[in-house]
């Protein structure tokens, strides 16, 4: 009895991405596919010498639009989408005389980067989309029983790999294959839409998809058992922390990055020469001077226990007498919009340390804050608001120091966990209690933290308290015991008219601001 001819299987071709297709063609081919394919990629396996088919040779429009739509022939998704075991449809097959399509390796022009341009129109960003392939991938995704779906270059050994030593790809893999082209797919999809959305759409929509990708492995989360990666929004011109710039050092970990996300946050607040030093997320010496050598001796000795193995974060360019003390401290990482050439070859002889540069501290309007929960994401807005107008509520009006030195508190409280409590000598921070259980732990930490300093700052400069939430007539009573002389808090409270009282019982001055800052 004569053996029945093998079936010839087909692999359709169409790749923006050519990286390792002409290997991967030619190991398909020697595996018995037929192959198919489109445009660029048909041009270049020709050169490679591979025996082809073009799609545009079966398709009935072939130049239509361009040849934009090619793959959207409706022969080639029938070809994709059929199933095997059903009569009816490879029925229809045979009568639009097409052969079931086996293999999909199909991948999309990288429209993010393409809007990362801040020159590109909008007419012109979207002549990117490829509707066609996008929908040649899908189709073969969905019919991922009968259709291996590929689009990652990374993928094609692990498949001929298969396919040589089982002459088939196992329904696992043609699961996850189908899975990550799914999420590819998406990925595309995602990024036009917040770039569309830039221009104004719904703040917080029924349904939200966020465009991520990849831009760097972590050694390891919080702790060594985590996994992490950093990634950026995808179509968005790289900035912020996504776009530092690591100049010396060891790569940046999960916890350099959360705590340079606060440092650096906090010294674009100032407009003079700052410095801020974080730990554990929490400020630990914060000071604004008339130069970033003063401001970051003034902020390192308002806490040294405090600040040592801390990031610190400047917003002006490093010089080499800041750089000169700095190198005296143990410090993880410095982060500056820049290092002068006398900084960097003062500090990089330092063991582990990391020094990054980040141009641009501005801060994005658009930028939304998520934070993970079990089975979901609690989104709001980015807290980018300034210090609002000040409302002095009692008979002390603050001195114009007092002023200077309430404004700068109550920024620092605003970076801090809650509940905060920043004590203040001038411009740099005497004593801070950050995220305690309850507003009166974080005062008497603040407190004894200052008791225990021997700030450079002259005494003769007088002390203030800013918290992040309303204060009591028992917390203005500590404060008023331990020589704070001026108090700045949101107010809105139903005790204020009782710590107005007691403000003005001991000659305090207090503003309310209106608007309280917390952040767990």
């Amino acid at each position: 009895m004569a053996e029945t001819p093998k079936k010839t299987r087909t692999a359709l071709l169409s790749v923006s991405d050519k990286a390792g297709i002409v290997e991967f063609g030619h190991e398909l081919a020697k595996l018995g596919f037929r192959i198919l394919a489109a445009g660029g990629t048909a041009k270049l396996l020709k050169q490679s010498e591979l025996q082809i088919e073009e799609v545009r040779d079966l398709a009935q429009h072939p130049d239509l639009m361009g040849g934009r739509l090619r793959l959207a022939e409706p022969r080639l998704l029938a070809a994709i989408l059929a199933n095997r075991s059903s009569p009816g449809d490879m029925h229809d097959l045979e009568k639009l005389g097409a052969q079931a399509i086996d293999l999909v390796a199909v991948n999309l022009y990288p429209v993010s980067e393409s809007l990362q341009d801040p020159n590109i129109l909008q007419e012109e960003a979207l002549e990117f989309l490829d509707l066609a392939g996008a929908s040649v991938l899908r189709a073969a995704a969905r019919n991922h029983r009968y259709v291996i779906a590929v689009h990652d270059p990374r993928d094609y050994e692990l498949i001929i790999e298969s396919l040589r030593e089982f002459k088939d790809v196992n329904p696992e893999m043609r699961q996850r294959l189908a899975a990550k082209a799914f999420h590819y797919a998406a990925y595309h999809d995602a990024t036009v839409a917040q770039y569309l959305g830039e221009l104004g759409v719904e703040r917080l929509p029924d349904e939200m998809v966020i465009s991520l990708k990849k831009t760097a492995d972590l050694r390891y989360g919080e702790n060594p058992h985590q996994q992490a990666a950093l990634y950026r929004r995808s179509g968005a011109r790289p900035w912020g922390l996504s776009a530092a710039t690591l100049v010396h050092g060891k790569p940046l970990s999960f916890n350099h990055f959360l705590n340079l996300e606060v440092a650096v946050e906090l010294v674009a607040e100032f407009a003079e020469p700052a410095c801020a030093i974080v730990k554990h997320c929490n400020p630990a010496g914060v000071a604004v001077s008339h130069s970033l050598g003063e401001a970051a001796h003034s902020a390192y000795i308002s806490d040294p226990r405090g600040c040592t193995g801390g990031v610190a974060a400047f917003n002006r360019e490093v010089d080499d007498e800041t750089a000169q003390f700095l190198g005296q401290q143990y410090l993880e990482c410095i982060i500056a919009p820049e290092f002068s050439v006398e900084a960097l070859d003062r500090l990089r002889p330092k063991k582990d340390l990391r020094l990054a540069t980040l141009p641009s501290l501005l801060l994005s309007a658009n930028e939304l804050d998520l934070q993970s929960i079990s089975g979901g994401l609690l989104i709001q807005d980015k807290d980018n608001q300034t210090l609002p107008q000040m409302s002095v509520v009692t008979r002390h009006q603050p001195s114009e120091l007092e002023k200077g030195s309430l404004e700068f508190a109550w920024k620092v409280a605003k970076h801090a966990k809650t509940h905060c409590a920043v004590l203040a000598r001038g411009q740099s921070t005497l004593g801070l209690g950050c995220g305690q259980t309850s507003r009166m732990d974080a005062v008497r930490l603040a407190v004894v933290k200052s008791q225990d300093r021997h700030p450079i700052v002259s005494p003769d400069f007088p002390v203030v308290l800013a918290s992040d939430g309303t204060l009591s007539i028992q917390h203005i009573l500590e404060a008023a015991q331990t020589g704070v002389t001026a108090v700045i808090q949101p107010g809105g409270s139903s005790e204020d008219k009782d710590a107005i009282k007691a403000c003005d019982l001991h000659n305090l001055a207090m503003i309310f601001t209106g608007m309280r800052h917390y952040r767990h």
